[in-house]
């Protein structure tokens, strides 16, 4: 669920919000306009040139330069914000401009005319993160932000990177298991319940989802344990305590270790920042 865009100029910045953006778990997508820019990428300065796309895996480090006076346009978000459907986890798991096994970060030139539309992107996307309560403004920023990436794809000549993996057979068996998470995650937390709904034992299910989605049963279910617990967190009205019941931990303080230990932020303190 989460996303976000900052205009940054390094003399004016404040650099908790570049922290924020450049969590380990996120993605970003840096917008470089007329005259370009510079930044440090993993602690090395960087001049990117004018009208660049700059496509950043997780867990690279992103910071302002503070002597630098041109701004850039930085776009973050998480996998779990992006990803809604498998086709998203395929393309955006694939996609090599976001594998830091490939690239530090990767630069793309677009065409000078997308500067308005870069401008525009960011004055909807700090909209909708301001009235993210409503389903409307949910569904326009995933909608914007699936649509950076998939230019980005063009832009990187790297297409193949979203074809659906469902020219394979274990896809189905992974995909049932993804609905049965979906359906039991609140109740049921161990990889051996989903084994044996689908008759085959836990160390194959770990090996169709890490040949098929490059992850392990127990990642997956803490993900979308993860993304039913923030989505209540930020659109229902249920205390911290009657989400973590709906959520079936009996002890409040065994589901807030949970969200500590997954977002570095208590229940309590996720919601508050963004329900702002």
């Amino acid at each position: 669920m989460e996303f976000g865009v900052h205009r940054v100029i390094g003399v004016e910045q404040d650099f908790s919000e570049i922290r924020e953006a450049t969590a380990k778990e996120n993605h970003v997508v840096l917008f470089v306009s007329s005259g370009g820019s510079s930044m440090r990428i993993n602690k090395e300065l960087t001049e990117i040139a004018e009208y660049s796309l700059v496509l950043i895996p997780r867990g690279i480090t992103v910071d302002a330069n503070p002597d630098e006076q041109r701004a850039f346009l930085i776009i973050y978000f998480s996998e779990s914000f992006f990803a809604r459907t498998e086709v998203d986890t395929a393309f955006l798991r694939n996609f090599k401009s976001f594998n830091k096994n490939e690239y530090t970060y990767r630069t793309l030139s677009v065409p000078q005319e997308y500067a308005t539309y870069y401008e525009f992107v960011g004055m909807q996307l700090k909209l909708s993160k301001q009235n993210y309560n409503q389903a409307i403004y949910r569904d326009l920023a995933h909608n914007i932000v699936k649509q950076i990436v998939l230019l980005a794809a063009i832009y990187a000549d790297d297409r193949q990177s979203g074809e659906l993996l469902g020219q394979r057979t274990n896809v189905p068996l992974v995909q049932r298991f993804q609905e049965l998470v979906e359906k039991h995650v609140k109740k049921e937390k161990q990889v051996a319940f989903y084994a044996d709904q689908l008759n085959i034992g836990s160390k194959k299910l770990t090996s169709l989802t890490k040949e098929t989605l490059g992850t392990t049963p127990k990642e997956l279910i803490t993900k979308e344990l993860l993304r039913v617990s923030k989505k209540l967190l930020v659109e229902s009205s249920l205390s911290i305590k009657q989400v973590a019941w709906e959520l079936g931990y009996a002890d409040v303080n065994n589901f807030s270790t949970f969200f500590l230990k997954e977002t570095a932020l208590t229940p309590s303190e996720y919601r508050k920042r963004w329900q702002q």
